[in-house]
């Protein structure tokens, strides 16, 4: 099973087992994330949504770059940061353009 086909992406359903196998990790690499407060499964099984399967598997490229746990977090956080800025700044250029259409299509008084 792909991480892409797992439903809800936030629904706690893979095992650390299931989640290494899948992401090609030992568990202690996950465990490491967990201990950094980086990649936090659910408690009580300490089971993986698909949400924290991106993450980890993020995590896991960056490291494979060379880069430390907290290079790595950085880098991850600056993306989510700079991801949610340009649909921010998408969505004001529809709205400026609908604006000036809707504007447009006024006739003067």
């Amino acid at each position: 099973m792909g991480v892409g086909q797992l439903d809800d992406e936030d629904y706690p359903a893979l095992t650390m087992g299931q989640a290494g196998e899948l992401l090609g990790v030992q568990p202690a690499f996950l465990r490491s994330l967990d201990a950094a407060d980086v990649v936090q499964p659910e408690r009580l099984h300490r089971r993986y949504s698909r949400r924290l399967l991106v993450l980890a598997a993020r995590m896991r490229e960056l490291f494979d770059e060379g880069l430390s746990l907290d290079a790595a977090w950085r880098i991850v956080v600056l993306q989510d940061q700079l991801d949610t800025a340009n649909r921010r700044i998408a969505d004001l250029e529809r709205r400026l353009t609908a604006h000036g259409d809707a504007e447009a299509g006024q006739s003067p008084a």
